[in-house]
């Protein structure tokens, strides 16, 4: 069974030899219910599934593509999102029962822990290992208990962080290249506090206060970027430290979405304002490190969002255009590549939801560098 679900998943996605193992890297993403993925070595584009929905992402040796719960080709399994290691085949993922599952073609299945054992959240590290989340309410709940953060490695399970004080909801983000878990502190468990950004911790240290999202922290090997700075509003007062250190040095813009490989880091920068109207960020696709240079200058009435940068120095973006009604706003756009200072547009996406000035783009595009 096992190996007929691989040959059905490999028959879907097959491409080129360059595109599996290339240094192009491969995009996947979603326009209003169809999912596409983009070969960056070949070129070639297709669709792969229809009148689907849900947080879309890509296997770390790119083969295998899931929008929600549902790999393509493949099984669907009873969650809402997979998490996907950034190697090989293997997807994680929580059932809504509260239960961590891996999954993968070669082992099916696997129980990592329980619902009662109470994890948050999850994320990978790029060794393999798995950072948790964990916070166990009992009705009637007070200060839960059990307020902790694990990474689980070669099967055994070791706390990095807690038992936490008062209420801490532990949310994992990322796991730093030195194997630390990065988690932000829910306090109070509270939406309108978290909206307000929430304070970074690798294990036991705080090293910043950010929104919560995930294209505010890139993890590079040794290296950590991360968006620094409080209030809901993106536009404003939004700085990227690289290492620890400010390297967005202009305050006349808000930093967005740093994106890292290596020592090259890129972000988008709006005006540094708290704007009269959301859905007017216009920003541009910046090159910080090793040198400062401006990538993009979209045209009036268009934004550049959650840039992405691939192994050989190229960029993926979102070129977004925002839309509005009494009591919604979202952004659509064109999925674009910047490679030798050329830009193809890839395809459409949409529709992203505009929070205070952040678009969910990575909930419809995944890129797999």
């Amino acid at each position: 069974m096992r190996a007929a679900v691989l040959a059905l998943l490999l028959i879907v996605l097959a491409t080129p030899a360059a595109g599996a193992g290339g240094a192009g890297g491969k995009v996947a993403f979603l326009d209003r219910g169809t999912l596409y993925v983009v070969d960056l070595s070949s070129g070639s584009s297709r669709v792969v599934a229809r009148h689907v929905s849900g947080a879309v992402g890509l296997s770390g040796d790119r083969r295998l593509v899931s929008v929600g719960g549902r790999i393509v080709g493949g099984p669907t399994l009873p969650t809402a999102r997979l998490v996907w290691a950034p190697s090989g085949e293997t997807a994680a993922y929580q059932t809504r029962a509260g239960a961590v599952f891996t999954w993968s073609p070669a082992t099916g299945r696997r129980l990592l822990v329980g619902a009662p054992w109470g994890a948050t959240s999850l994320a990978w590290g790029p060794d393999g290992e798995l950072a948790l989340g964990r916070s166990v309410c009992r009705v009637p709940c007070g200060v839960p208990l059990h307020q902790e953060v694990w990474i689980r490695r070669a099967g055994s399970l070791r706390r990095v962080a807690g038992p936490l004080r008062g209420v801490q909801l532990p949310r994992v983000v990322a796991v730093a290249g030195n194997g630390r878990a990065l988690w932000w502190s829910d306090l109070e468990g509270s939406a309108s506090i978290a909206a307000d950004g929430l304070p970074l911790y690798a294990n036991r240290a705080r090293v910043a206060n950010t929104l919560v999202y995930p294209d505010y922290v890139s993890v590079c090997g040794s290296h950590l970027a991360v968006a620094q700075g409080g209030d809901r509003y993106a536009m404003h007062g939004k700085r990227i430290v690289f290492d620890g250190r400010d390297v967005s040095h202009a305050p006349s813009r808000s930093w967005v979405s740093p994106s890292c490989s290596g020592r090259t880091l890129v972000a988008a920068a709006s005006a540094n304002t708290t704007p009269p109207r959301i859905g007017r960020e216009h920003r541009s696709i910046w090159q910080l490190l090793p040198t400062r240079r401006r990538l993009t200058s979209p045209p009036a009435g268009l934004t550049d969002e959650f840039p992405r940068l691939l192994r050989d120095g190229s960029v993926v973006f979102v070129r977004t255009r925002s839309h509005a009604t009494r009591l919604q706003l979202w952004g659509v756009g064109t999925v674009e590549l910047l490679r030798g200072g050329k830009l193809t547009a890839l395809g459409s996406a949409g529709r992203a939801s505009n929070y205070y000035g952040h678009y969910d783009w990575p909930d419809l595009v995944a890129v797999s560098p």
